[in-house]
C-alpha cells in the first residue's frame, strides 16, 4: 500500500485518518496480529534440587503400517527410518516402538497358530531393522483383540468380552507371543499391555474389559504366567482412549485391588478427546507409586497439516504431560500414514515413492532426541505462560532444557540453572520454527549458573550441554 502524507491533507481529513490508523492498530492487537517484534523478557528457573519422574522415552506405533515401508524404494525406506530413529540428524529420534500382537490372526482357532501372519512378521522386520541400524530395541506390545474363539461375541471386531474360562489360555498365548518374538529378534519386549482401549467398541479389532475383569486376569493369570516364563516384560493397564476421569474410571478401581496393584507395573492411557487435561496428575498413580505413560495420540480431523502451528500444539501436549501430569513416556500414534492425514509422524505416498515431513515430527524430536531414556525430570518455572519450559537431568551432560514459544512475539529468556554443580561453559541450541528443522545454532555462554537466549515467536529451542 502506498503511504499517505498527512501534511498535505485538510486538518479534518488528517485527524480522521490518524484516528483510523490508531483504530487499525488496536484492532490488530485485539485480533492477535503482531504489531511489534520487541522481545519480552522472560525468566526461567530450572531446579536441580527438585528431581521428579524418570523419563522412559518417546515412541510411535508401527502396527498395520510396518508392512507398507517395503513398497518404497530402498533409498526412501532409509530416509523414512532415519527421520524416525536416527539421533544424529534432524528428526524424531524415537527411542521406543509400539507394536500390535495380532492375536486374532496368531491364534485363529483353538490349537491353530500362525506366527507367519504378515502383520506380525512385518513388525518383526521393522524391529530388526531399527535395532540393527539405530540400536533401538525397546518395544511395547498392545493387543487390539484376543482370538475370536475366546470372546462372548465370537468376533475379533465390535468389542465383546473375553470369556473368563479362557483367561488361562489368553495369558499363555500372550507369553507364547513374547517368547516367539524374543527367539526371532534376539531381544524381548519391555512392556506387555493387557488391552488397547478396553472401553471402546469399534468395527476393527477391539475388545471390552471392565476394571474388575482386568484385575482378575492380570492378578490370577497373566502375572503368574509371565513370572514363570522368565520374561522381563512388565504389565501395563488399561490404555483407555482418553485420560479424562482416569482416576475414577480406571486408576483407583485397578490399583485399590492389592493383587492387581502388585501385578500392574505401568499405568497407560491414550490422549484422544482433545480436551484431556494432561497437566493434571494421576492421583491413583501417585498414591500407589506407579509410572503413567501416554501411549497413543494423534489428530484425527482428516486434513493433513504440517505447519509449525500444528507442531506446537504437540509441544504443548508433551509439556503438559511431562511437567504437570508427571508422565514417564509419550507416544504418537503411527510412525507414518498413507492416508494424507495427521495420524502419522510422516505422511507417505506409495504411488509416487515420496513423503512429507510435518513439523510435528521435528517438534517431537526437540524432546525425544535430547531427553533419552533414563533422564530425570526437573522442576522448572517460567514467568510467561507462552514460554513453556521442560527440563531434565540428561543421561549425558548436565543440561537439556526445552523452551517452546507458543506466542506471537519473541522472548529474551534468562535460564537459571539452580543448584547445578559444575555447569557447562556453553550450551548448544537446536531450533525448529516455520523455516527451520532442529537447526544447530551458535553455542551460548553460561555465566554464574545461567544463560540468556532469544526464542523467536512460534518456535521451539532445545539447549544442551
Amino acid at each position: 500500500m502506498r503511504a499517505i502524507n498527512l501534511h498535505f491533507l485538510p486538518t479534518s481529513a488528517s485527524w480522521f485518518i490518524s484516528r483510523c490508523l490508531i483504530l487499525i492498530t488496536v484492532v490488530g492487537l485485539y485480533l492477535g496480529t503482531p504489531v511489534s517484534t520487541t522481545a519480552a523478557n522472560v525468566t526461567v528457573n530450572v531446579d536441580y534440587n527438585n528431581s521428579r519422574q524418570t523419563v522412559e522415552g518417546f515412541g510411535a506405533s508401527a502396527t498395520w503400517v510396518a508392512n507398507d515401508i517395503d513398497a518404497f524404494s530402498p533409498a526412501k525406506q532409509t530416509q523414512i527410518l532415519d527421520l524416525l530413529y536416527n539421533t544424529s540428524i534432524a528428526g524424531a529420534g524415537l527411542s521406543w516402538v509400539r507394536v500390535g500382537s495380532f492375536l486374532c490372526n496368531f491364534n485363529p482357532s483353538q490349537g491353530v497358530y500362525d506366527w507367519n501372519h504378515w502383520g506380525i512378521q512385518s513388525e518383526m522386520r521393522w524391529l530388526q531393522r531399527v535395532n540393527a541400524s539405530y540400536g533401538v530395541n525397546k518395544y511395547m506390545v498392545s493387543s487390539w483383540s484376543p482370538p475370536a474363539w475366546m470372546k462372548d461375541n465370537n468376533s475379533c471386531t465390535n468389542g465383546g468380552h473375553v470369556l473368563s474360562q479362557y483367561y488361562p489360555s489368553l495369558a499363555a498365548l500372550k507369553v507364547q507371543w513374547l517368547n516367539n518374538a524374543k527367539s526371532q529378534l534376539g531381544f524381548e519386549a519391555q512392556v506387555q499391555s493387557v488391552q488397547n482401549e478396553p472401553s471402546t467398541r469399534t468395527s476393527y479389532d477391539s475388545c471390552e474389559w471392565t476394571s474388575s475383569e482386568i484385575n482378575t486376569f492380570v492378578a490370577s493369570h497373566l502375572q503368574p504366567a509371565l513370572a514363570s516364563s522368565g520374561l522381563v516384560a512388565k504389565i501395563m493397564a488399561p490404555e483407555p482412549a482418553i485420560y479424562s476421569n482416569f482416576d475414577n474410571a480406571w486408576g483407583f478401581p485397578l490399583l485399590n485391588d492389592p493383587a492387581a496393584r502388585a501385578a500392574i507395573s505401568i499405568v497407560g492411557t491414550h490422549g484422544y478427546g482433545r480436551t484431556d487435561k494432561f497437566d493434571t496428575p494421576c492421583n491413583s498413580c501417585s498414591q500407589y507409586n506407579k509410572p503413567i505413560w501416554q501411549t497413543e495420540d494423534s489428530n484425527l480431523d482428516g486434513r493433513y497439516n504440517g505447519s509449525i502451528d500444528d507442531g506446537l500444539t504437540w509441544s504443548t501436549e508433551i509439556y503438559k504431560a511431562l511437567n504437570g501430569g508427571r508422565f514417564s513416556a509419550w507416544f504418537y500414534w503411527w510412525v507414518m500414514t498413507l492416508n494424507n492425514d495427521n495420524q502419522g509422524l510422516i505422511n507417505a505416498n506409495i504411488s509416487t515413492d515420496s513423503f512429507q515431513v510435518p513439523k510435528r515430527l521435528y517438534v517431537l524430536g526437540q524432546f525425544s532426541k535430547f531427553i533419552r531414556p533414563g533422564s530425570v525430570m526437573l522442576g522448572s518455572t517460567s514467568s510467561d505462560s507462552s514460554l513453556q519450559v521442560t527440563a531434565v537431568r540428561p543421561t549425558t551432560g548436565g543440561v537439556a532444557v526445552v523452551l517452546a514459544n507458543t506466542g506471537r512475539n519473541a522472548h529474551t529468556v534468562t535460564v537459571n540453572l539452580v543448584a547445578l554443580t559444575n555447569p557447562p561453559t556453553t550450551v548448544t541450541p537446536y531450533r525448529t520454527s516455520a523455516t527451520e528443522n532442529q537447526a544447530q545454532l551458535n553455542p551460548v555462554n553460561v555465566f554464574s549458573g545461567g544463560f540468556t537466549i532469544t526464542v523467536p515467536a512460534k518456535s521451539i529451542v532445545t539447549m544442551v550441554g
